[in-house]
């Protein structure tokens, strides 16, 4: 430093002007050789006199005398190398003008050396280092800034972009030479702004990325009061003189310490309690970031002796979101993988889905169409045995007033009008039966009962009302009297009769046998059932007719028997009620075999 004494031991005002004076003797070595002088520290203006000759300085200076200094005064900021040719002694002078900057006087180094000396130490003190991290900053912050405007989506990725360019462009409005260099005419009033309004801005972009990153973990109230205190102390920097903000430093340091310390503590309680991905590197970089704030606080006020650190700190605070950014990415694009994997694997069953649906949709269409036409033949059915009886009704009525009928023939008409009615009567009777059965709105009167005796019973019944009849009924005897059945005993004996006038009708030989078999048959999961077969000796039934047998109204091809088809389909209904099923197997001009198993309950 100048001087041997600085304004008689007692420290310097801030604003004013200052004189410092040394003499110094040079080697032999380096007298009459070209030699550069560099003032390192210096807020605001100087000029330097060698030997009593002014050879150079920065900006202009107001004299101490001078009321209006000022206004007269204009700051600059720079790495000055100032050309000397050394004499043996040296009487350096250097005046300092200071009414704009936060510290008075001379701060920094004063060097004499040779111009490749002084080359080397600028390059390796202000331009390597701070070129460095603030190429980092910036590809940091362009490289976030364009992977948001490609995806147009995740704000954290402009917070971190903000951040970064924030801390480049003030690490550049920090460093005189590189700033000289790019722009040498820039006013020393913007950098000065600039320098201290983006320490503002990157605490801005880092709390908004914070909040954006840990949403549900801070308080949005104080969120928003330090975002507010934040844009003021912008707004502050600004609007104000450098002569007024710089001076304020230490509050600044104090209210950037405060808010982040209180991301720093909620990023302790992530860390501790909630175990986020990338808590404990974030609240590391904040500590980081706290710790090389203060530090520089005290470098700049001249508290203590060391390097810049808040480069440094931004730059591991940096790599820490960068990190934590990507992990998230990762993270997000491996989801996004799973994703396009399940929904690939979900279109493919989707597709195979559809092909089911839509089979099952021609399906139902199908089964549509037949009921359709099962309902048309039935109408048609129910129209022509209706209306088959009825037409010989009204022509029995209209013999009836002939009045040449003897009282015979009347008789007769009669027989045929009562059998004609009751024809259509028990076609009415079996469509309300099982219509009431297909809807389960009939009742049943269930009891148990032991299957050898349900079989003696229905085969006496039968046996005598065939007999009746003219035709002759085979049955058979259960030696095994223990097997028990839940059935309807009225309904069980309208099946029977069912099945055996069936056999009935289509045996029109009267000396071949019908024959009713009652048997226990055990199904290959170990349950047990009685089945009853009832086997003709007539003309069977043609193997397209066998799969639509039970089918409403049905009749076979070549039907020549009357009939309202709708018994076997009454049986079926009956005996799957029972919980059993109904079969048929049959061969043309040998007869069939009408077979129905009810489950055993014991």
């Amino acid at each position: 430093m100048l001087g041997a004494t600085i304004n008689d031991g007692r420290p310097l005002p801030t604003f004013g002007v200052a004189t410092y004076r040394t003499r110094i003797t040079l080697p032999a070595t380096v007298v009459n050789s070209h030699s550069v002088l560099m003032l390192e520290g210096v807020g605001s203006a100087y000029q330097v006199w060698v030997n009593g000759r002014l050879v150079g300085g920065l900006g202009h200076i107001g004299a101490p005398t001078d009321s209006v200094a000022r206004t007269i005064e204009t700051p600059q900021i720079s790495v000055n190398l100032i050309t000397i040719t050394p004499a043996p002694q040296l009487d350096i002078v250097v005046q300092v003008s200071n009414y704009a900057f936060r510290e008075s006087g001379i701060f920094g180094m004063v060097m004499i050396e040779q111009p490749n000396a002084a080359t080397v130490s600028v390059v390796r003190r202000y331009v390597l280092p701070d070129v460095l991290l603030m190429g980092v900053f910036f590809v940091i912050g362009f490289y976030h800034l364009m992977t948001y405007f490609t995806s147009r989506r995740d704000i954290e990725l402009i917070y971190m972009a903000g951040l970064c360019l924030s801390i480049a462009l003030r690490s550049l409005c920090i460093n005189k030479f590189l700033l000289h260099a790019i722009m040498p005419d820039l006013s020393w009033v913007i950098v000065m702004k600039l320098q201290y309004a983006m320490k503002f801005v990157a605490l801005f972009t880092y709390i908004q990325l914070i909040r954006t990153l840990y949403r549900s973990d801070v308080n949005e109230s104080v969120h928003r009061l330090f975002t507010i205190i934040t844009a003021m102390a912008l707004l502050y920097v600004v609007g104000v003189p450098p002569s007024t903000f710089t001076l304020s430093l230490n509050l600044q340091t104090a209210t950037m310490v405060v808010i982040l310390g209180y991301y720093l503590f909620v990023l302790s309680y992530v860390s501790l309690s909630r175990q986020r991905e990338g808590a404990h590197l974030t609240m590391f970089g904040i500590l980081f970031c706290a710790f090389v704030i203060i530090h520089d606080t005290y470098l700049f006020t001249q508290k203590i002796d060391s390097i810049q650190m808040v480069p440094v700190g931004m730059l591991v605070l940096m790599l820490v979101h960068a990190t934590i950014i990507s992990y998230r990415y990762m993270l997000f694009q491996q989801q996004n993988s799973q994703l396009a994997k399940e929904l690939q694997e979900i279109n493919y069953t989707l597709e195979a889905k559809i092909a089911t649906r839509t089979a099952a949709l021609h399906d139902s269409n199908a089964k549509l169409m037949e009921l359709v036409e099962q309902r048309s033949q039935m109408m048609a059915n129910i129209a022509h045995d209706m209306g088959s009886p009825m037409t010989g009704v009204q022509a029995a009525l209209h013999i009836l007033h002939a009045d040449t009928l003897s009282s015979q023939d009347k008789k007769d008409l009669s027989r045929l009008l009562l059998s004609k009615v009751n024809h259509v009567k028990r076609l009415i009777d079996d469509l309300f039966r099982l219509a009431r059965l297909e809807s389960g709105q009939l009742e049943f009167d269930w009891e148990t009962v032991a299957v050898a005796d349900i079989c003696h019973e229905i085969g006496e019944y039968f046996s005598q009302m065939l007999h009746e009849q003219g035709r002759t009924l085979v049955t058979n005897r259960l030696a095994d009297t223990a097997y028990t059945v839940r059935v309807d005993r009225r309904q069980l004996y309208r099946v029977v009769q069912n099945l055996l006038d069936n056999a009935v009708k289509y045996s029109p030989d009267p000396l071949l046998p019908i024959t009713m078999t009652c048997t226990i048959r055990l199904s290959h999961n170990d349950s047990r059932w009685w089945c009853v077969a009832i086997q003709d000796h007539g003309v069977g039934i043609a193997p397209e007719d066998v799969a639509m047998i039970f089918t409403r109204f049905y009749t076979r091809s070549e039907e020549t028997v009357a009939g309202s088809g709708l018994g076997l389909a009454i049986s079926k209904e009956i005996v799957e009620l029972h919980g059993g099923q109904i079969q048929v197997t049959s061969r043309p001009d040998y007869g069939s075999t009408f077979e129905f198993t009810i489950p055993i309950i014991n």
